[in-house]
């Protein structure tokens, strides 16, 4: 595997299945290096042959949504490169009309039980202002966000209507990739139920609850007691019943439920399912639902019947794609749809396999594979991805992915590179890649194991597993991660002398903690990483919203010393190890100023250190360029350290 090859990977988002069955609408992503871009296009696939046929290139085309009848297809695509997203609606002969002239992007649309209407979320136009209030919002903003409301527009074109406005704003959606949509309309066309969120603030976002409005008279009214945490609105089939997620017991550190609204009642759907929910969806008749999340070092999908029976739905080496980091600004959702017969559409990846588009027909247990974009890959030598499972510092059972050097062989020793996942509220599974950066397998095919440890706060273990994170921030996943490393380094073909620490995100964080109390590693690469949990609080997108993991506010009484102690760069003094540092100059999750301050703590006291800065606003590399340049340093900075 070379770096090369990550650039022909293509990824696969949103497919919408037609309601007869027949066909799978698919936004197909690709990578141009020419341009540093990812490039969009909408295709058709027959579910009979797999054939395929493009409807619709760039624009940033997405969200795919089939009228009732399955006569026509709206999608949301830029008309130019610097307009808005609209919605455009394709007829089966290929007619195709932009039905809306928002005034500023359009993030979700949803079609009436008559299919003469479209439903859609549009983003309010942004005022010019010499200056704003700050709120509980991150520090890269340069205006206030501006609320995202709930217009009706004619299926063919014509003059929209708003229904909803105000400073509140329904839960924003990012069209780009996996989400779950958080409007709904009733059966009769008569309301619209949606997620509301108490304002634009990005700290303040789990304030999420549900609301209808009413189509004629814009009347709006809430349906439930809770205060907070509720998303993703889905009606049955027949329309009598609604499911909706929400955080077990309304605490935001615990899994992701689904519940019931129906017949004057509200309950927890399955409870039996100690995992947490990353999607869900109906199946024609409104008695049962599909829905995914990790399960172990796998992505599992069960069928979930109304008395709250669980059952797996088998799909062999397949693991659907299923994102769980449910929040009212971060999407999840599941990359699957359902047609009316009961039939499945689902994108899934293997162990040794990328993204591809499957199909699992109405009464078989056997998925059939549609699409053939990543069959480039079965030419290349990869590594062998294995789960490992131990017992925690903590009293639980605990796992992690290795991933294997092509050419493995017992009779050698082999230096370990740990990869340690974000989130926290994520987990490591046996996914050859992740979306279109196989990490884990560009590491090996350098020669080295790489091991993927889950720690307490993983969402793959059960919810007293993802709790136990709660006021042990760092010091309790980094005593888990010591554990599953001591579990590797027992077999023989383990090289001890030769072992790395690397991570992302949170996965960034833990890294620095690692690197400032343990000092047999080689070398570290600390991406995006919360170094101070006091910045994190003050400056990211999640800002405030750290008080829930922390216990407390760095302003109350003894939280200062709190946040502190859970800080990486308080440890700065005892960090030797020769250490990657990279971030992105206008990154809102992880403000890149606590790279900056590991960085002059680590030159000031003459530790190797380099840092990569790349211009970008996002928690990431931005596009296919940056991707191949930091996958190129991060294995140059391992290769100098342990080869």
């Amino acid at each position: 595997m070379q770096i090369g090859d990550m650039a022909r990977i293509v990824d696969l988002e949103e497919p919408a299945i037609s309601p007869d069955g027949a066909h799978v609408a698919l936004v197909v992503v690709t990578q141009s290096v020419t341009r540093a871009a990812y490039v969009n296009t909408l295709v058709l696939i027959d579910t009979r042959d797999g054939a395929l046929a493009q409807l619709h290139r760039g624009g940033e085309v997405a969200v795919p949504r089939w009228s009732p009848d399955g006569s026509r297809l709206a999608y949301l695509a830029r008309p130019s490169e610097s307009s808005f997203r609209q919605i455009f609606v394709r007829d089966r002969q290929g007619a195709t009309v932009q039905v809306t002239h928002a005034s500023g992007d359009v993030i979700d649309a949803a079609w009436s039980p008559d299919r003469g209407t479209l439903a859609y979320v549009a983003a309010d136009a942004q005022p010019k202002a010499a200056y704003f209030f700050a709120g509980d919002n991150d520090y890269t903003a340069t205006a206030l966000t501006p609320p995202d409301h709930l217009w009706l527009v004619p299926a063919g074109g014509g003059h929209p209507r708003r229904l909803t406005a105000g400073s509140w704003t329904i839960a924003p959606t990012d069209p780009g990739g996996i989400f779950s949509p958080q409007i709904a309309w009733t059966r009769d066309g008569r309301h619209i139920v949606f997620t509301r969120v108490e304002n634009t603030f990005s700290g303040d976002d789990e304030r999420s609850t549900l609301w209808q409005v009413d189509v004629r008279d814009g009347a709006l009214r809430k349906l439930t007691t809770h205060a907070e945490l509720e998303l993703t609105p889905a009606y049955s089939p027949g329309g009598s019943r609604l499911t909706y997620w929400y955080a077990m017991h309304g605490d935001i550190n615990s899994e992701n439920t689904l519940r019931l609204l129906a017949g004057g009642r509200d309950r927890d759907l399955i409870p039996k399912l100690d995992r947490n929910v990353a999607g869900s969806l109906w199946f024609p008749g409104g008695r049962r639902l599909l829905v995914c999340a990790a399960d172990g070092t796998r992505t599992a999908a069960w069928t979930v019947d109304l008395d709250g029976s669980v059952r797996p739905l088998p799909l062999g080496a397949l693991d659907i794609v299923c994102d769980p980091y449910s929040s009212s600004t971060f999407d999840a959702g599941i990359a699957a749809d359902i047609a009316a017969d009961g039939s499945i559409a689902f994108v899934a990846t293997t162990a040794a396999r990328a993204r591809e588009l499957y199909y699992l027909r109405a009464g078989s247990s056997t998925p059939r594979r549609l699409t053939h974009f990543n069959d480039f890959l079965s030419g290349i030598a990869i590594g062998r991805m294995a789960p490992l499972d131990w017992n925690g510092p903590n009293g639980f059972h605990e796992d992690g992915v290795v991933t294997y050097p092509p050419g493995f062989t017992t009779a050698r020793k082999y230096p370990v590179v740990l990869l340690v996942h974000g989130g926290p509220g994520l987990s490591s599974t046996r996914a050859f890649v992740w979306e279109q950066w196989p990490l884990a397998q560009m590491i090996a095919s350098r020669g080295y194991i790489v091991f993927q440890p889950n720690y307490r706060g993983s969402d793959n273990l059960g919810n007293a597993y993802m709790l136990a994170i709660v006021h042990d921030t760092v010091a309790g996943p980094s005593a888990d991660i010591m554990s599953g490393l001591a579990a590797l380094e027992r077999f023989a073909y383990v090289d001890r002398t030769k072992v790395a620490v690397s991570g992302w995100s949170y996965g960034g964080e833990l890294t620095s903690w690692l690197i400032g109390h343990y000092h047999d590693w080689r070398a570290a690469v600390s991406g995006a990483a919360v170094n101070s949990e006091f910045d994190e609080y003050n400056l990211s997108t999640s800002n405030v919203q750290d008080r829930y993991p922390l216990g407390t506010s760095p302003y109350a009484a003894g939280g200062a010393g709190v946040y502190r102690e859970n800080s990486p760069i308080t440890y700065f003094s005892q960090i030797t190890t020769p250490t990657l540092i990279w971030g992105t100059t206008l990154d809102p999750v992880v403000p890149i100023v606590q790279s900056y301050e590991l960085y002059h703590a680590l030159r000031e006291r003459h530790v190797p250190v380099r840092f990569a800065v790349f211009p970008a606003s996002t928690h990431g590399p931005a596009d296919p360029v940056q991707t191949a340049e930091l996958t190129r340093l991060w294995l140059e900075w391992l290769d100098s350290h342990l080869r």
